[in-house]
């Protein structure tokens, strides 16, 4: 976490981390994240949410199926996960690519006729693409993206953890009211990752805390003793 006037690529490239990662990058579509040479996977559960917003506004069916898809093909990646497999078998996994694909063929050509008559209606040249609509053409171009977690056990289906992560500093912003000067956000930014990092390591939290006042300029998670 960095505090940061800007919150684009210009506050990214500050922290200097992503300009230099070559790992899987998961995000929940962001454009600017996509200027940087990782390797992409698209956030589900932001899609089940936009699949949802859909099926309550629209009544829609076929977004309906394709959330009961992610969810069951998440599903059959722990399954065979906890025997040990690296990742899904290719007679499965290209079922489940053939079942999304016609799903989204189906989705995005309904829409297509509903914006075709939408225009005649209305009398215009063009009118304005539905939610659904642009969702659909997001999960069709990003595929790759999308189902990325099905080929590498290793790739989470979300950014959860992220999210996790950047809920007690949304709730310093919203409710404790923020801080007093740049220092001390700055200074709170630093100790959050600085934890965070430390938790996803495995490694006891006091003990950390410990090591970096001991050893604060010497990197302490690099180099327990």
């Amino acid at each position: 976490m960095r505090l940061s006037e800007k919150r684009g690529r210009e506050a990214m490239d500050t922290m200097g981390i992503l300009l230099t990662f070559a790992g899987v990058l998961v995000h929940d579509h962001w454009k600017s994240y996509f200027a940087y040479a990782a390797t992409h996977v698209l956030c589900n559960a932001h899609h089940l949410r936009e699949l949802l917003g859909v099926v309550d506004r629209d009544s829609n069916q076929l977004a309906l199926r394709l959330m009961k898809l992610l969810r069951l093909s998440w599903h059959y990646c722990k399954g065979f996960k906890t025997i040990g497999m690296l990742q899904m078998p290719s007679v499965v996994c290209e079922r489940i690519e053939k079942i999304y694909d016609r799903l989204l063929q189906r989705a995005l050509m309904k829409e297509v006729v509903y914006m075709e008559k939408q225009r005649e209606e209305l009398k215009r040249k063009k009118v304005k693409n539905t939610k659904a609509y642009n969702l659909f053409k997001r999960l069709t171009e990003f595929k790759a993206e999308t189902l990325r977690f099905m080929s590498d056990f290793t790739i989470p289906f979300d950014n959860n953890g992220s999210e996790r992560d950047v809920r007690m500093a949304k709730l310093k912003q919203k409710i404790s009211g923020c801080f007093r000067s740049a220092d001390g956000g700055s200074m709170f930014a630093r100790i959050r990752s600085y934890l965070s990092s430390a938790r996803k390591q495995g490694m006891d939290i006091y003990q950390s805390l410990h090591r970096a006042v001991r050893n604060y300029c010497n990197m302490p998670l690099l180099s327990a003793e």
